[in-house]
C-alpha cells in the first residue's frame, strides 16, 4: 500500500500535471490516466456488450447454490446460474434472477473478473435497473475478498416503483438508507457532463434517470472510496476517518441477486423473471501481481504524457496478464511465539479446571465406602414453604431442596393442607452446634479420659457433620451414640446446656467411653418434644412458575428455528407447521404465559405484610429487590459480553435464510463501558420501555426485568395503602379504580394490581375455605375463572380458524391513548397490531384467570404439584436468562453444521432441539448454584447491614496512639527517641530507665 502512494507521488511531482493526456488506440503501456482525480493505473479491461454474443475471457460466469447464507435479514439461499446471462439482441447483456424455489433457493446472475489480483482502481459501468413492476433485486458491482474487504454498490428496485434506491457500503456496513440515495433524490440531479454516458441507451436531458442506462463508478484507492452515480459523486469514505480499509487484492464482480432482506432488496421475484441490463464495463486498475523491478520500469520509462485517457470512449480490449493474476491471493499467517504461549497457557488452565470439576463431581456423586460411618442426617425444607417464609419472586430462583429420603416430603397440596406432624431423624445441625460441653467432657459430651493415651486427648471433626471421631475408631457410631430422641429444633438464638444426668457407654480398652444424652438431661420446657406447627403448601404455584418457564423457552426455540407455527403467516418449510401454529401456537406458543410470572410475583412480595401488617416486611422487600434480581441478571450478561465478543453467536447470522425468521438478532457492545451504562439503564428503566441491553443479550427477555423491578415499588406501596382500607367495599372499589386506570394507560401495573387482589382475597378474607365450604359458590367461581383463561385463548385462536380482517388485540389496543398525543392510538401513526413489550387485554384476562384456577381447582394443583414440576422450580430463573446464550450459540452452530452435511430441515430442527434442552438441562446443576450465591447470598449480605447498626468507628491505630510513627525521630547519636519527652528506644535502652545513653530529656 506503501508502494502506491509513493508511485502515485511520483508522477504529480515529477511529471507536468496539466500535461496533454494521449487519446489514441495504442497499446497503452504507460497505463490510464484521469485529468479530473488525477489517478494513474497500469491495467485495464474494457467491453461493450453491444459489440459482442460471447462472454470475453476476462470475465467467468459463475454458478453456485449456497447452502446457507451470511445476513440476519436475508430469508432466501442465493445462487447463480450462467443460464441466466443472456446477450439481448447485441445491445446488452441481461442479468436474470428467476423466481424462488419452495426451499427458497433464489437463481440469478454472476461475472466475476478472471483476474484477482486487482488491487485499487476505477471501476465504471452502464446499468440499466429491473422494470418497475419488477419485484426487489439488487444489481451489484462489488469488489470482495471476504466480509471485512469488501466495497458495494447496488442499485435495489425493491417491491414498489416508490422506494427504490441505490446503496454504497464498504466493509459489509448495514444496509441503511442514509449509505446511499433514494431514485427520486437522483430523479432531481443533473448528469455531469461526460461524453461516455449516451452509450448503450443513455440518460434524456441530462438528468438521471435510475430507470433508465445510467453510469455506476466506484472509485478505490489508498487513501479513499468514492461512489459516482451518473458522474456526481454521492459517497466518500476516507481512510482516515474509517479503520480497516478494504487493501488486498481479489476479483471484481457483477451480479442480479436478491435474498428477500426487507432493509435493503426485499423480493425476490414470485411469477415472473426479473431482468437487469449491462451496456458496457471499463475497468481501470493496478495489479498486485506485478513485481517490484516491473513497476520501478514503469515509473522510469512511461511519462505521463504517454498514458491512456480513461474518459476516451475508443479504448477496447484488457491488459495482458500471466497465470499468476488469475490465482487468489492469501495472506502468510503471522508467526507470534507470543500468542502462541498465550494460547497454551489458557489451555492448560482450562484442561486443569476441567479435570477439577470432574473429580469435584465424581467425590460428590459416589457413594461412600467406608459404611461404617454414618452420614449425619440434616433436616431439609421440603419444596413446598409456607406464605410466612416466601418473600421471593418466582423468577429470583428460590431454590428450594427435594428431600430424595422421604417419599412423603412432596404432599397432594389439592386440598390445600399437609401432616400435622413431620419426623425428624436427626437433632438440628444449629442446635447440636450451639450445645457447651459439661465438666469433663469433649465438645459434643464425650468424656476425655485424664490417664488415657494421648490421642485421646484431641478430638477430630468430621468435615461431613458435626459428630466428633477419631481416625482409630474401629467401632460403629451405632455403637458410640444411640439414637437420640425426636425434638423439635431450637432456634438459631437459643443456647443449650446438657446439665442432667449422662450415661456412659461401656467401651473397649482402647476406645473412649462416650456419653448418650437423654430426655431427661434436656432443660424443660424449651427442648420437649412437640410437633412442626402445620404449613400450607403451595406446590402448585411453584409448578406454575416452572411450567411458565419452559413455555417461554419453548416460544423462543420456535422464533428462532420454526417461526411459522409460532407467526402467522411466517414461512413454512412443511404443511405440518401451519397446523402446529393454529392448534399449538395460540395455548402454548404465544406471549400470554409471561403475565402469570408478573402475578404470581406479588404474593410472594405480599403475603408477609398482609399476615404481619409490619414494616418490616416491606422494607426488607424493598431493600432485597434490586440486588436479588440484577445481581444474577448482571452476571449472566457479563457472562454473554464475552461468548458475544470472542464470536460464539457469529452463526446466528447464518441461520435466517436456513430458518426463515429474521427475529434473533444480537450486536457487541463498543466497549465495556457500554455494558455498564445498560445495566444501570435496566434498574431505572420505566416500562414500556425497552432496554437497550435486550440489543447484547441472547433473547430480549431483559425487558420483563424493568417491569418486575419498577412494579415492586408500585405493589409494595400499594399494599401499604390497601391494607390500610378495612372496609371490604371500599377495599374492591379502590381495586377497581387501580385496575381500570392501568389498564387504560396500557401498564403492566394492572397485572401487578391483579395479583395484588388475588392474594388479598387469599390472605386477608380466606376465600378458598369459603367457597369449599359453598360447593355451588366454588364451581360457579372457578367457571368464571374458566371462562376469562378461555378467552384470553380465543382472542389467538378465532383469526387463524376465521378469515376475517378483525383483530380484537389491534382494536383493543386503537381505544388507549397515544402517549404524545393524547389522541386514541387507533387516529394516529402508532395505530396496528401491540408490540410484543405492550400489554393486553387478553393477556391479562389468561394470567388473572390462570392464576385463579390454580388456586381454586384441586386438579390443577395435583398437577402442579408433581414431581417434574417441583424438580425444576429452583432452577426456573437460571432457564429463563440461560436458555437464550444455548439456542443462540450452540443451536445455531449446529444448525448450520448439519445444513452444510445436508440434513433435511426436520430432521436437522429436530436433533438441534433435542441437544439443546439436553444442554441446557446439564448446565442447570453447574450454573444455577452460582446464580443462587450471587443472588440469595449477596442480598441477604445486603440487608442485614441494611438493618443492624454500624459498629462504632475507630481509629485507624486503634488501639495504639494516633503517633506511633510521626511522634518519634532518630537523634544525633542514631537513637531512635520520642518527639515529646525524648526517651530513647531500641537496644540502647538501659534497663527499662527510658532514657537511653547520652539522651536528654526535654524540659
Amino acid at each position: 500500500m506503501l508502494y502506491f502512494r509513493l508511485f502515485g507521488a511520483a508522477f504529480v511531482h515529477f511529471l507536468p500535471a496539466l500535461a496533454e493526456v494521449s487519446s489514441r488506440q495504442g497499446n497503452c503501456s504507460c497505463g490510464f490516466y484521469d485529468s479530473q482525480t488525477r489517478e494513474l493505473f497500469t491495467d485495464s479491461v474494457i467491453i461493450y456488450f453491444n459489440e459482442t454474443t460471447n462472454l470475453p475471457s476476462d470475465f467467468v460466469a459463475e454458478e453456485y447454490v449456497q447452502n446457507y447464507g451470511k445476513d440476519w435479514n436475508a430469508l432466501y439461499r442465493e445462487g447463480a446460474d450462467p443460464s441466466n446471462l443472456r446477450f439481448n439482441n447485441s445491445s446488452s447483456l441481461e442479468l436474470v434472477v428467476q423466481p424462488a424455489t419452495d426451499d427458497h433457493l433464489v437463481k440469478g446472475a454472476s461475472l466475476r473478473t478472471t483476474r484477482r489480483d486487482i488491487q485499487h482502481g476505477s471501476f465504471r459501468t452502464l446499468i440499466k435497473a429491473p422494470d418497475q413492476w419488477a419485484r426487489g433485486t439488487a444489481t451489484s458491482m462489488m469488489w470482495k475478498y471476504n466480509e471485512s474487504e469488501i466495497t458495494e454498490l447496488s442499485v435495489m428496485n425493491t417491491n414498489s416503483h416508490e422506494d427504490p434506491w441505490v446503496g454504497t457500503f464498504v466493509n459489509n456496513e448495514f444496509t441503511a438508507r442514509d449509505l446511499g440515495m433514494n431514485f427520486s433524490q437522483l430523479l432531481s440531479q443533473p448528469t455531469a457532463n461526460r461524453n461516455y454516458t449516451t452509450l448503450g441507451g443513455g440518460l434524456s436531458n441530462g438528468s438521471v434517470d435510475p430507470w433508465k442506462y445510467t453510469e455506476y463508478r466506484i472509485d478505490w484507492t489508498a487513501d479513499y472510496i468514492n461512489f459516482y452515480i451518473g458522474g456526481n459523486l454521492t459517497r466518500q469514505v476516507l481512510h482516515q476517518d474509517k479503520e480497516g480499509m478494504p487493501s488486498v487484492p481479489s476479483a471484481f464482480y457483477f451480479k442480479h441477486w436478491s435474498t428477500g432482506n426487507r432493509y435493503s432488496m426485499r423480493g425476490p421475484p414470485e411469477k415472473r423473471e426479473s431482468v437487469a441490463e449491462i451496456a458496457w464495463i471499463r475497468m481501470f486498475f493496478n495489479s498486485s501481481s506485478m513485481s517490484q523491478r516491473a513497476r520501478e520500469d514503469f515509473v522510469v520509462r512511461c511519462p505521463l504524457t504517454e498514458a491512456c485517457s480513461m474518459d476516451d470512449t475508443a479504448l477496447r480490449g484488457s491488459s495482458p496478464y500471466a497465470d499468476v493474476a488469475t490465482e487468489e491471493w492469501v495472506q502468510n499467517p503471522p508467526k507470534d511465539i507470543t500468542r502462541i504461549l498465550a494460547l497454551w497457557v489458557s489451555v492448560s488452565c482450562i484442561a486443569f479446571s476441567t479435570l477439577l470439576l470432574i473429580h469435584t463431581l465424581i467425590r460428590r456423586l459416589t457413594p461412600k465406602i467406608n459404611k461404617d460411618i454414618r452420614k449425619p442426617v440434616s433436616v431439609s425444607p421440603s419444596v413446598s414453604t409456607t406464605d410466612e417464609n416466601q418473600d421471593e419472586d418466582p423468577l429470583e430462583l428460590i431454590a428450594y431442596t427435594l428431600s430424595s429420603s422421604d417419599n412423603n416430603s412432596v404432599h397432594n397440596s389439592a386440598n390445600g393442607s399437609s401432616p400435622s406432624s413431620h419426623k425428624h431423624n436427626s437433632v438440628d445441625k444449629i442446635a447440636i452446634e450451639k450445645l457447651e460441653p459439661c465438666p469433663g467432657t469433649s465438645t459434643l459430651g464425650g468424656s476425655t479420659p485424664k490417664d488415657g493415651p494421648s490421642r485421646h486427648n484431641s478430638v477430630l471433626f468430621d468435615s461431613r457433620g458435626p459428630t466428633p471421631f477419631d481416625s482409630n475408631f474401629n467401632t460403629t457410631r451405632e455403637e458410640l451414640y444411640p439414637p437420640l430422641p425426636e425434638m423439635q429444633p431450637v432456634g438459631q438464638d437459643s443456647q443449650l446446656t446438657l446439665t442432667g444426668p449422662r450415661t456412659v457407654i461401656n467401651a473397649p480398652e482402647d476406645k473412649i467411653a462416650m456419653e448418650t444424652v437423654t430426655e431427661s438431661a434436656l432443660p424443660a420446657p424449651r427442648m420437649h418434644i412437640q410437633p412442626p406447627p402445620p404449613r400450607q403448601r403451595i406446590d402448585h404455584l411453584a409448578g406454575l412458575t416452572a411450567l411458565c418457564s419452559l413455555v417461554v423457552t419453548l416460544m423462543h426455540f420456535g422464533l428462532t428455528f420454526v417461526p411459522a407455527i409460532v407467526q402467522p403467516g411466517a414461512h413454512a418449510h412443511s404443511a405440518s407447521e401451519p397446523w402446529a401454529q393454529r392448534i399449538i401456537g395460540p395455548f402454548l406458543l404465544n406471549q400470554m404465559w409471561l403475565g402469570v410470572f408478573f402475578t404470581t410475583s406479588v404474593r410472594f412480595l405480599t403475603v408477609p405484610y398482609l399476615r404481619k401488617g409490619k414494616m418490616d416486611d416491606i422494607a426488607k422487600a424493598a431493600v432485597r429487590r434490586t440486588p436479588r434480581l440484577m445481581i444474577p441478571v448482571a452476571s449472566i450478561a457479563l457472562l454473554e459480553y464475552f461468548f458475544i465478543d470472542v464470536g460464539a453467536t457469529k452463526f446466528l447470522k447464518y441461520i435466517p435464510s436456513l430458518t426463515w425468521s429474521t427475529w434473533p438478532y444480537v450486536t457487541r457492545y463498543n466497549n465495556f463501558a457500554q455494558y455498564l451504562s445498560e445495566v444501570l439503564e435496566l434498574v431505572f428503566l420505566v416500562p414500556n420501555a425497552i432496554p437497550q441491553i435486550t440489543l447484547h443479550y441472547c433473547t430480549g427477555v431483559l425487558w420483563t426485568i424493568a417491569v418486575q423491578l419498577q412494579g415492586s415499588w408500585l405493589v409494595l406501596l400499594g399494599v401499604v395503602v390497601v391494607h390500610e382500607i378495612k372496609t371490604p367495599q371500599k377495599r374492591m372499589c379502590y381495586y377497581a379504580f387501580c385496575l381500570i386506570s392501568h389498564w387504560y394507560a396500557q401498564s403492566w401495573g394492572t397485572y401487578l394490581w391483579l395479583g395484588l387482589l388475588l392474594t388479598d382475597l387469599d390472605v386477608t378474607y380466606k376465600w378458598k375455605p369459603y367457597l369449599k365450604a359453598r360447593p355451588l359458590a366454588h364451581y360457579a367461581t372457578l367457571t368464571f375463572f374458566w371462562c376469562c383463561v378461555g378467552a384470553g385463548f380465543a382472542v389467538n385462536v378465532v383469526p387463524n380458524w376465521i378469515d376475517t380482517d378483525f383483530n380484537f388485540s389491534t382494536a383493543e389496543r386503537g381505544i388507549h391513548p397515544d402517549a404524545a398525543t393524547g389522541e386514541a392510538v387507533l387516529n394516529t401513526d402508532s395505530a396496528g397490531y401491540p408490540a410484543y413489550y405492550t400489554p393486553r387485554l387478553n393477556g391479562l384476562l389468561f394470567a388473572g384467570g390462570m392464576q385463579a384456577v390454580v388456586e381454586l381447582s384441586a386438579a390443577v394443583q395435583w398437577f402442579l404439584s408433581t414431581r417434574p414440576f417441583l424438580i425444576l422450580f429452583p432452577h426456573v430463573f437460571t432457564i429463563y436468562l440461560l436458555h437464550g446464550l444455548v439456542f443462540w450459540t450452540y443451536g445455531s452452530w449446529l444448525l448450520v453444521f448439519l445444513a452444510d452435511r445436508g440434513f433435511t430441515y426436520g430432521v436437522n430442527v429436530a436433533i438441534v432441539g433435542v441437544t439443546s434442552y439436553a444442554l441446557l438441562f446439564c448446565s442447570l446443576p453447574i450454573v444455577t448454584p452460582v446464580i443462587e450465591a450471587l443472588g440469595k447470598d449477596v442480598t441477604a449480605l445486603v440487608w442485614m447491614t441494611a438493618q443492624q447498626k454500624s459498629p462504632p468507628r475507630r481509629r485507624t491505630l486503634f488501639p495504639f496512639p494516633e503517633d506511633l510513627f510521626t511522634g518519634r525521630r532518630v537523634n544525633g547519636t542514631g537513637v531512635m527517641e520520642d518527639v515529646e519527652t525524648g526517651m530513647g528506644f531500641g537496644k540502647d535502652v538501659k534497663d527499662g530507665a527510658g532514657v537511653s545513653n547520652g539522651a536528654k530529656v526535654k524540659a
